[in-house]
């Protein structure tokens, strides 16, 4: 038994990745041929959208989709919190919304992954990035109520046929599907 452990505690150190800090990036994920970047609704053309400015969709055609990547202790833990880092949502946190789940079409019940200004307890901006290849990772929620859940953007079916493809949702989810995600430095 005590092998076993040993062994499942060696695997969650490997798949954990040291991604280091990382300062004006760009997070995307591979839609219909195109970069699928992490984006606030404000970053979508939105400013006067009220407290729906706060969601994290993805876009293919913002500019201001620029995001940092810090590392930060919450008690013993090593934990990365994604921070926005242009644009008038600049300096907010992303972290799973414990009020508010995305239904059908936009998902199936999962958590929003929102942008917060302040956010009071630690748990709830510490992520986990679990490598993939290259500069390619999944962001896992390390702590907190999600703890375990991946960060993920689920193809959505808009009614408007003029919402652009590249639209898509951001949730929480233990879904192991349409959530790996490429990091790299911003143009």
């Amino acid at each position: 038994m005590e092998k076993i452990s040993l062994l499942f505690a060696v695997q969650l150190l490997l798949a954990a990745a040291d991604v280091g800090e990382r300062k004006g990036v760009t997070i995307s994920i591979k839609g219909e041929g195109k970069d699928l970047m992490m984006a606030t609704r404000e970053d979508l053309g939105s400013s006067l959208c009220g407290a729906s400015c706060k969601w994290v969709f993805t876009t293919d055609t913002a500019t201001d989709t620029v995001w940092n990547i810090l590392p930060f202790k919450q008690g013993e833990e090593d934990c990365y919190e994604i921070v926005k880092a242009k644009g008038s949502w600049e300096g907010q946190s992303i972290t799973p919304d414990p009020s508010q789940k995305w239904d059908t079409p936009f998902g199936d019940g999962n958590l929003r992954v929102i942008t917060r200004t302040r956010v009071v307890n630690g748990e709830d901006k510490c992520w986990q990035f679990e490598k993939v290849k290259g500069d390619e990772y999944k962001i896992k929620k390390k702590m907190g109520a999600a703890a375990g859940k991946f960060i993920k953007a689920r193809p959505t079916n808009f009614k408007d046929p003029d919402v652009p493809k590249a639209r898509r949702f951001m949730e929480v989810s233990d879904d192991d599907v349409d959530n790996v995600w490429e990091i790299k430095k911003a143009n």
